[in-house]
């Protein structure tokens, strides 16, 4: 973790309210894993706290943040030019733990509702860079969305070899209904060891990666009670006060107490919360 003092190198509005954010840190690009935090001072004559976001994705040295339009923090930082300083904090926190799914063979189903996309791209590079292309494991992502025009980097993880499953909510694009509903469905597919190797010999289990609003990752809850074989790591998104744990501001309650966000998270496993 560091304070860093970056340049904007790319500002543009993807979709409405959506918007790109990158920047080059040798320092961050080198030290990051999926699922862990920046911590991001937006013009502190307005604002008095930090805004916290996902890291989207790296590339080299050039750091992606991902974000949409919620309050005066995201509306400020939409504003702001290329070429413009950043003060930054970060990497924070504790990320997915890839290795589970590359070391136990397990298959990866990422499950995103809305803007929760955001940390999931730069999971999901880590996970093809990190399988061996001899292992034929299922890669399977699930967005889920009110509307087509919510969908989110459909195409990026098209192009890392992923199986894409859309939902909307008002059918303009794929299922008719939510992504809890897709994951539903998906589950219901899975032999009670997990899928198959594509000519293998081997069985393979499965482990969820989930983000998106705590309604969508309690639903998943509820779903994994009858598939105890299946992990599930969600990225928890919180108010955050410090951003490093002192001010215990992002606190949530945990089967094994109470826990902060921006340190012992924002990752957890799911079957810790409820």
């Amino acid at each position: 973790m560091k304070e860093l003092e970056v340049r904007i190198e790319i500002l543009k509005k993807l979709k409405s309210q959506v918007y790109l954010l990158g920047f080059k840190s040798f320092y961050i690009a080198k030290r990051a894993s999926p699922g862990q935090l920046l911590h991001l001072k937006v013009d502190s004559k307005v604002t008095i706290l930090r805004r916290p976001f996902s890291i989207h994705k790296i590339k080299k040295d050039k750091v992606y943040l991902f974000f949409k339009l919620r309050g005066r923090g995201t509306k400020l930082l939409s504003q702001y030019k290329k070429g413009d300083t950043l003060n930054i904090i970060g990497p924070l926190g504790n990320g997915f733990n890839c290795r589970s799914s590359v070391i136990g063979h397990r298959s990866s189903v990422l499950v995103a509702g809305g803007i929760g996309v955001a940390p999931l791209v730069f999971l999901a590079e880590k996970l093809k860079e990190m399988q061996n292309a001899k292992c034929k494991m299922q890669n399977i992502v699930l967005l889920g969305a009110r509307t087509k025009e919510e969908i989110l980097c459909e195409s990026e993880f098209k192009k890392m070899g992923y199986k894409v499953q859309v939902a909307t909510e008002d059918s303009s694009q794929g299922f008719k209904g939510t992504v809890i509903t897709l994951l539903k469905n998906l589950l219901s597919t899975i032999p009670a060891q997990g899928w198959s190797a594509s000519g293998g010999n081997h069985q393979l289990s499965t482990n969820i990666y989930a983000c998106g609003p705590n309604p969508m990752l309690l639903e998943i809850s509820k779903i994994l009670e009858k598939y105890p074989q299946i992990n599930c790591q969600a990225s928890f998104e919180q108010f955050m006060g410090c951003g490093i744990g002192a001010c215990c501001g992002c606190s949530i309650e945990t089967k094994s107490g109470y826990k902060k966000v921006c340190k012992d998270g924002p990752v957890f496993n799911l079957r810790e919360i409820w």
